[in-house]
């Protein structure tokens, strides 16, 4: 049941988590000091063997508003679905558990959050050589039409109607590109839609033993399942096309060329 006439609709924040004790504790806390408070934060443990159960037990230990869930490790995917399937909010966002929120993250996307709609904001990207960039640096207008030639969109600066992440989910079979393929999803679903706010909501740092910064090959198989999934949409837009080629094909082709050249 949405929340009724007037009222502010009621967020879960999902948590994915695995054996990040050392950054989660400050994931959280960027989750629950926000301007807008979040009706519940569900961290799910993916089968951690640190120190994460009990330092979760102690955030829900002062804040009601936390719950642990615990389940067999399974991938960061299934742990979002499982957050899905838990949560009790009108809309639900996502975190992760070495990134950051800013203070208004729930205050700048909320109020674009309507029936069957996904919104998202930017971030700024903390790479390992310590630039920093933000992703997308302006406002878009077109989200289908950018989304289709490009990953822009993360899952920590994510906020979705519940009542359509009950019809699409992240796909576990992808082990890189989940947030892309999710908003994929969306643009095939009938009567959904995306939004851009172009405001700065989250700071996301890669790390070295992070998703995004995996090997090649991973990536190169995850790009092409996505084409495969979405291929009607591709073989519609000619740039779009080219460039997932460029990257689930060409790319890998000319890479150990280019590696093993004199």
């Amino acid at each position: 049941m949405g929340p009724a006439p007037g009222d502010t609709p009621r967020v879960s924040v999902v948590l994915p988590t695995y054996n990040r004790e050392a950054t989660l504790g400050a994931a959280i806390a960027t989750v629950l000091d926000q301007t807008v408070p979040v009706h519940e934060l569900l961290v799910v443990d993916d089968g951690s063997t640190d120190g994460t159960a009990p330092l979760v037990e102690a955030f829900a230990a002062h804040d009601p508003r936390v719950r642990y869930v615990s389940q067999a490790n399974s991938g960061a995917t299934a742990a979002r679905n499982r957050g899905i399937l838990e949560a009790t909010g009108d809309v639900i966002a996502f975190q992760d558990s070495d990134d950051l929120w800013r203070p208004t993250f729930v205050e700048k996307l909320l109020p674009h959050v309507g029936p069957d709609t996904l919104v998202f904001g930017s971030h700024v990207l903390h790479d390992l050589d310590g630039s920093r960039r933000t992703v997308p640096p302006r406002h878009v207008v077109a989200p289908g039409t950018v989304l289709r030639r490009g990953n822009v969109a993360s899952t920590q600066t994510m906020v979705a109607d519940a009542a359509l992440l009950a019809r699409v989910r992240f796909d576990p079979g992808l082990r890189r590109f989940q947030d892309w393929d999710l908003c994929l999803t969306v643009l095939e679903t009938a009567g959904a839609r995306i939004v851009h706010v172009p405001d700065v909501v989250a700071d996301v740092r890669r790390r070295a033993d992070s998703i995004s910064a995996g090997s090649a090959a991973v990536r190169d198989q995850a790009v092409r399942a996505v084409f495969r999934k979405h291929r009607r949409q591709f073989l519609g837009d000619p740039t779009a096309l080219a460039r997932v080629l460029l990257r689930g094909w060409v790319r890998p082709t000319i890479r150990p060329a280019v590696r093993d050249a004199p």
